[in-house]
Formats: C-alpha cells, sequence, structure tokens
C-alpha cells in the first residue's frame, strides 16, 4: 500500500492536547501537483478531509484506550480503537467533514477541522447528504459538558442552518436533560412533544436527537412546552439575553413525574 499526500493542514493549534474536540477553523493547502484534482470542487458545500495523523509506532499498537472526557477508571473507561476517533490506531487515518468557507486557488478554508497544524492530507471527497446522512442514527456522547454543549450547538445549527434563539433554547433543554434525568448521557429512546409555533425549536430538537414525526418520536402541539418521555416537562418562559449564557431557571420551569 502506498500513500502520497495531496496537500497540509495549516492551522493554529501546533499541540494535538489543545484541539478542540470539534476542532476550529483551518485550511488545507493542496500541493500544485494536485491542481487539475480540484476543478469544480466549488459544487460542494462540504467536504470529507483525510489525514494522516501524527501517530508514532507505539501507538499504532495501541487497540484498546480510554477516550478524552472520559470519567470512569480501569476496565469501565476502555474502548476499542474501531469504537472511537482516537489517533491511536493500526494505521493512522483522520477523517472529518467539514464546511468549505472559500477557496483561494490552491487553499481551501475550512470552518473547522481538528488535525493540527502541518497534518499531511491523504484524500479530499464531496460529502453527499443522498449518501452520507443517516438520519437515524444513534451513538452514545462521551466528552466534558463543554465538549457536549458544543456538539449539541454543532448538530442544532447544521440541521436548522444557523443557531436561532429558539435553537440555542433547545440546545439548553437538551442539555439539563441528559445531566439531570440520564447521568449526562443520552438516554436510550428519545420521545420529545415540541410546541407547533416553534419551528425553528423543533427542527433544533430534531437535528439533536434525531427524532421524527414518521418514526412517532415527535409529537407537536400548541402549548408553549417541550415534554421529554412521559415524566419531564419544560414550560418554556420569556427570555431576551444570552440564552446559552443565562441561569436553567431563567428560561424554563422544570415538571416532573407528571405520567
Amino acid at each position: 500500500m502506498t500513500l502520497r499526500p495531496i496537500g497540509r493542514v495549516r492551522s493554529p493549534i501546533v499541540d494535538r492536547s489543545a484541539m478542540p474536540s470539534w476542532g476550529v477553523p483551518a485550511q488545507v493547502e493542496v500541493f500544485p501537483a494536485f491542481e487539475p484534482a480540484l476543478y469544480r470542487i466549488e459544487k460542494h458545500t462540504h467536504l470529507w478531509v483525510m489525514a494522516w495523523l501524527d501517530a508514532g509506532p507505539a501507538e499504532r499498537e495501541l487497540l484498546q484506550v480510554k477516550p478524552r472526557g472520559r470519567k470512569q477508571e480501569g476496565d469501565e473507561a476502555l474502548h476499542g480503537v474501531f469504537a472511537l476517533r482516537s489517533p491511536a490506531r493500526p494505521n493512522p487515518i483522520g477523517m472529518t467533514v467539514a464546511r468549505v468557507l472559500a477557496r483561494d486557488g490552491l487553499t481551501l478554508h475550512f470552518d473547522r477541522l481538528d488535525f493540527i497544524d502541518g497534518t499531511e492530507v491523504v484524500d479530499l471527497k464531496p460529502y453527499f447528504h443522498s449518501r452520507d446522512t443517516v438520519f437515524a442514527a444513534h451513538n452514545e456522547r462521551v466528552g466534558t459538558a463543554a465538549e457536549v454543549r458544543e456538539g449539541l450547538i454543532i448538530q442544532a445549527s447544521r440541521f436548522l442552518g444557523t443557531l436561532t434563539p429558539d435553537a440555542a433554547l433547545a440546545v439548553r433543554i437538551i442539555e439539563h436533560y441528559r445531566e439531570t434525568q440520564c447521568a449526562g448521557q443520552d438516554p436510550g429512546h428519545w420521545q420529545i412533544t415540541a410546541p407547533i409555533g416553534r419551528p425553528e425549536m423543533v427542527d433544533a430538537l430534531m437535528g439533536m436527537t434525531r427524532v421524527s414525526l414518521g418514526r412517532g418520536t415527535l409529537r407537536l402541539h400548541p402549548a408553549d412546552i417541550v415534554e421529554i418521555g412521559a415524566a419531564t416537562l419544560y414550560a418554556l418562559k420569556a427570555y431576551s439575553g444570552d440564552i446559552l449564557a443565562a441561569p436553567a431557571e431563567a428560561l424554563f420551569d422544570v415538571h416532573l413525574s407528571r405520567a
């Protein structure tokens, strides 16, 4: 097997330990020999960026590791590397999907990449929503509270297209429910009732939890409340400040055990 780099990442992050889980704005500089391969790249808003990670020989021998942000110790924390995006793996290939903000000749500007500066890129592939979107997929998340919040924000924004106040409120509701009712994890099954008069909130909830009308996991009603499962109800309040920074009690009242 022979791999040859087609470009290099330019990022403000030079130390892997300093890289945020969701990456930072960065660029890929494509080598001049591969300029013809960029022809009509502008047809695609998002690309899969595949890179050769800076993993040493010892990391390539690791088959089980503890993911970053996992609180448990010992065997409870271990995951096989095929169950993670860890750079420790037999062949340290990294893959991330990112939005193309602009093209400047041989340089592609991305909204966020989680590769450190100088990482060699081995391929670029278009992201096809017709092939790559699996809306019903489910994962158990790991990470710190800040990383989980950022992940919820990104999912809501990607589904809706932007983070509106109602989308931010949906983030706070899901974040609060996971922390208070599920010990920081996702429940095994989401069942949500949302206000029909707040479509941006509905979209954000769908993007974060993958509920849907067709599968019967999402219901709409006229009241200004969000109900999760049969036992947790969020009565929404009017709030005009920074929703992500506000205390929960300023955003909603929580009523439990309605069933």
